[in-house]
């Protein structure tokens, strides 16, 4: 190893390494492989860009091109480094693989392997609301801050995984939108629903996020106003992420206000849009 140039060693590790991404250890410091996706079957890459054009909506927009994941996740670390941003960084980069930086443990393992007390816990989910909320006060967007992404260190928020770049089909504030939507679904798949806490994470980002982001959000739930009463009504067939789906939409429809309901005339769609719900916004 001491003989070996950071790209070597990570090419051997590579050979040894099955996983698509994994840890090692390189002079003292954690580092990460992270190598390319294989690509989608075809139909995962169709079905999802048809709902997406009938439905106007963005949560829906198949965001990852496998080929140019790696390059487009590289730039936009380097990029978001450049501005401020806790992210990784790139200390190698190639076509198949990224050798990236630690950020901290993720935001999950947090929520469910260390166990923090309730003082903790609050404190890491409002900085990631706030982390979050100043992402798009520089009109900047993550593409899928699922709290598996989120990472905390014990002094700040880090972002990772930014394979899923929406922009190459939405525009700047569907991006930021997608991110409200996902982040408070993640908000339901490790809190317990009843959780006071959801709600004040929910306005914290509301209260320092661009205001025009949060409409949005609220206009796309409106946006779902057949969806919504399907899941309720087929709620005891849902699995466990068509339930966190539901929730957050409940949730985001409480703060909802009198605005214009678009007419989605197709009952079909209106169903393939309820039950892949759950595969996008994880």
């Amino acid at each position: 190893m001491d003989n070996l140039s950071l790209p070597e060693f990570s090419l051997q590790l590579r050979q040894q390494q099955p996983q698509r991404s994994f840890s090692f250890n390189w002079q003292g410091q954690k580092l990460w492989i992270k190598q390319q996706e294989p690509a989608l079957p075809a139909w995962r890459r169709v079905l999802p860009k048809l709902i997406a054009s009938l439905s106007s909506n963005p949560l829906y927009f198949p965001s990852i091109e496998p080929v140019a994941a790696l390059a487009g996740e590289a730039k936009r670390l380097q990029l978001l480094g450049s501005l401020g941003f806790n992210v990784p960084r790139v200390l190698v980069a190639s076509e198949e693989y990224l050798v990236l930086s630690d950020v901290g443990p993720s935001l999950k393992y947090w929520l469910t392997e260390a166990q923090p007390d309730a003082k903790q816990r609050r404190e890491i989910l409002l900085r990631a609301a706030a982390a979050l909320a100043k992402l798009h006060q520089h009109n900047r967007w993550h593409g899928r801050p699922a709290l598996r992404d989120l990472c905390w260190d014990g002094k700040q928020i880090g972002f990772i995984d930014f394979e899923e770049n929406p922009h190459q089909q939405l525009s700047i504030d569907q991006c930021m939108v997608r991110d409200v939507l996902i982040f408070i679904h993640g908000l339901y798949r490790y809190l317990e629903h009843t959780d006071p806490l959801i709600e004040e994470v929910i306005t914290e980002y509301r209260r320092l996020a661009p205001g025009r982001v949060w409409r949005d959000s609220l206009a796309v739930v409106e946006q779902m106003w057949l969806v919504y009463p399907l899941l309720e009504l087929s709620h005891g067939l849902l699995g466990k992420d068509g339930k966190q789906a539901l929730l957050a939409l409940r949730q985001l429809r409480q703060h909802r206000s009198d605005q214009q309901r678009s007419k989605l005339p197709w009952i079909v769609l209106s169903l393939l849009l309820a039950y892949t719900l759950a595969d996008q916004f994880d």
